[in-house]
């Protein structure tokens, strides 16, 4: 593992450094996933790139100061005597060369995400409300709000690094360093209260709750969970990614990334306080515990990509689909024969065709066929493959919350 790092450290540095290829691993298994149900430009596509883009920056990070522990140690103590008081040390924790190139790409990716969140928390609130809107207006404001996310944190870190003015001030530069996120928490903190208020304004009057955000789902075969190919299972893929836990998970992820965001400020205000030569030691730390400590801080950063396939890679159509994927193909098709069997036996105890819609009205038996109009069958079903907004329905009758839970 590296002469230079203390023997009681190595354990928990590999440790962490496997963890962190395991989260890596999950988004980059979720941007597949997402990649081949043709969502490329989703946000949660988007989110699982940056993510992974952040974890092997991580990595990298994690591997060059294990190899070259007492060297990155010495380098950063040097540019903090050197440097007593730059406002940039309070960001990047007195990171010098290639570290501080790693960590900055770290740093743009939370500030990415970070924004990706907050658009995505306003194309929710604007469907969830139903908003009128044209979808060519829908989709060109999508497309420039991605691209925002993208380079504004790069604008962000160019100033960072180049501006004289800033690097000269503390509370300037803290306040560009950290502007991104800090706005987005306060403004998507209130666009999700809004949505949590709709969701619970909509549970409370006993309304059905359908959030159709994206295309329709629909399946490559017949409703099975299998399709054949040349005589070979494949998994059959659904055009839609989301599902009706939808809030639930993108409340689950904001919360999350704000709490990460929160401590990454917490920390740099932290840094800032003890930024002074009374603070700074006259030697580099080299002990083991420093190195336990220093690898420690290593572990929130790609915990994000494990906690986005957590929250966005379980959903129904991904969970079918890597059933399939790896799931024995006997196994399969016992499960596939018992659902054939049960959709048997129900429809063996249906009514018979024979009988006409009087007959049964007129026999008494509390039998009632009700056909739903062209209205509601078009609330229920979507009229449109485009159709992109939320449905929030009544449930008046049987009949209409048996096709809703069908769907």
């Amino acid at each position: 593992m590296g002469a230079q790092l203390p023997s009681e450290a190595v354990g928990q540095a590999a440790g962490i450094l496997v963890y962190s290829f395991v989260c890596l691993a999950c988004s980059l298994f979720l941007v597949w996933l997402v990649w081949i149900h043709n969502e490329r430009k989703s946000y949660v596509a988007m989110l699982g790139f940056f993510m992974s883009l952040s974890a092997l920056a991580s990595i990298v990070q994690q591997i060059h100061t294990i190899v070259s522990w007492r060297d990155v140690k010495t380098d950063q103590h040097e540019n903090m005597l050197a440097n007593v008081g730059n406002p940039e040390l309070h960001v990047t924790g007195a990171s010098t060369g290639f570290d501080r190139i790693l960590f900055y790409i770290q740093y743009y990716t939370y500030n990415v995400d970070a924004l990706l969140v907050l658009c995505w928390s306003v194309e929710l609130a604007y469907s969830i409300y139903q908003l009128r809107s044209s979808r060519l207006s829908r989709f060109h404001g999508s497309i420039v709000a991605k691209s925002a996310a993208v380079v504004l944190p790069a604008l962000q870190i160019v100033l960072l690094r180049l501006c004289g003015g800033v690097q000269k001030s503390t509370a300037g530069f803290i306040i560009l360093a950290d502007f991104i996120m800090i706005t987005s928490f306060a403004v998507g903190s209130l666009l999700l209260l809004a949505i949590l208020g709709k969701y619970v304004h909509t549970k409370l009057a006993l309304l059905s709750w359908t959030v159709r955000y994206g295309r329709p789902s629909q399946s490559t075969d017949d409703g099975s969970a299998m399709a054949s190919n040349g005589g070979q299972a494949r998994p059959a893929r659904r055009t839609n990614i989301y599902d009706r836990w939808l809030v639930i998970r993108f409340t689950l992820a904001f919360v999350a990334l704000s709490l990460f965001e929160l401590v990454v400020i917490v920390f740099q205000l932290r840094a800032a306080s003890n930024n002074n030569r009374a603070n700074i030691p006259k030697e580099p730390d080299l002990s083991a515990a420093k190195a336990q400590s220093d690898f420690a801080l290593f572990v929130p950063g790609p915990s994000a990509n494990l906690l986005t396939f957590v929250v966005f890679g379980t959903t129904r159509t991904f969970r079918d689909y890597m059933w399939t994927l790896f799931t024995p193909k006997q196994v399969q098709e016992k499960r596939l024969a018992r659902r054939r069997a049960r959709e048997s036996a129900s429809r063996n105890n249906a009514i018979p065709a024979s009988l006409t819609r009087q007959d049964v009205e007129a026999g008494g038996g509390g039998i009632k066929l009700q056909k739903l109009d062209q209205g509601e069958e078009t609330q229920l079903r979507g009229k449109h493959d485009d159709d992109e907004w939320p449905i929030i329905l009544k449930s008046p009758s049987p009949a209409l919350s048996s096709v809703s839970n069908y769907r």
